[in-house]
């Protein structure tokens, strides 16, 4: 007996749909042609019978809800649709052909995040690239209101941030937290992705929430290659975070004798204070950083009685 006749007592709209999770091809077919089914009806999750077949891997049957005229933005309880279920699962072909039936690249989940957010934040690359050439918004941002860019930057996703970039990306856009993807690439160290954005004409100077600036942040981690690119670049150098402390006071404080150095060479201001009226000399001095208060003294900063 068919997969059809085994699921005796079910009505013809619940058959369709179990055949559609169950990767039932030929049966699929057939209840289309009966015209006794709905083709956007919701099993008791709440999941249309594309976005089941979409998520299993199923393109033949995706081709045959598609070619049936299912609706290829319903979405599921969680937001989900055919598309960013087809990501999710790193199936380009179901990708490629829900792009170019027509359906919406754009819909956001419950968290706000799109097909696009969702390739870039696991790495697909080649979802990403299709979802790109075929006109995604590059700029959307989820509900913690990181963008695709920030999120390629903060994974360290180098082949990906460049495809962003080429694609228009707005690289200034900030978060919730007012970090920018140059923000995010710094204060995590990738070298070669700040490298990028700066050559694509990054904002060096944004600020995050607590003040932050990129520089700040590599100069803090010790990232001497990073820093040295913001310092080559111009990049303000005497940017005063919530507290008061420059991109100079958190190198002095954390012991990076070489970015202390490399911000002294490009011209940082040596007697700025934070919110307690410390310079960086003090701030070392009070480290035990000996090695860099000699060197702020060499830079002519005087100690005060």
């Amino acid at each position: 007996m068919g997969f059809i006749s085994n699921l005796f007592g079910k009505d013809e709209t619940q058959k369709f749909l179990d055949a559609c999770k169950f990767g039932q091809t030929e049966n699929v077919e057939k209840l289309l042609k009966s015209n006794k089914v709905e083709i956007n009806s919701l099993d008791a999750y709440g999941n249309a019978a594309l976005i089941c077949a979409a998520n299993r891997g199923y393109r033949d049957i995706v081709e045959l809800l598609v070619k049936g005229g299912a609706d290829l933005n319903i979405q599921d309880e969680n937001g989900d649709t055919a598309l960013s279920a087809a990501a999710k699962i790193e199936r380009a072909d179901i990708v490629d052909l829900l792009i170019k039936s027509g359906a919406n690249l754009d819909i956001q989940d419950k968290n706000g995040e799109t097909a696009l957010k969702f390739g870039v934040k696991v790495g697909y690359r080649n979802i990403t690239e299709l979802l790109i050439e075929g006109g995604t918004d590059l700029n959307i941002q989820d509900r913690n209101g990181e963008t695709a860019l920030i999120c390629a930057a903060d994974k360290g996703h180098q082949d990906i941030v460049e495809m962003l970039i080429n694609g228009g990306a707005d690289l200034n856009l900030q978060d919730k937290n007012r970090n920018t993807a140059l923000n995010a690439a710094a204060k995590i160290g990738h070298k070669n992705i700040v490298d990028s954005l700066i050559s694509a004409g990054a904002d060096l100077n944004p600020q995050d929430k607590n003040g932050k600036t990129a520089l700040i942040y590599a100069a803090g981690r010790g990232y001497n290659d990073i820093a040295k690119l913001f310092i080559e670049e111009s990049a303000n150098l005497n940017i005063q975070d919530e507290h008061g402390l420059t991109a100079l006071m958190y190198s002095a404080q954390t012991g990076h004798k070489d970015v202390v150095d490399l911000l002294i060479k490009g011209g940082a201001d040596l007697n700025i204070q934070e919110e307690n009226n410390k310079t960086a000399l003090e701030i070392a001095a009070e480290m035990g950083f000996n090695e860099i208060v000699d060197l702020l003294i060499e830079a002519g900063t005087s100690p005060r009685s």
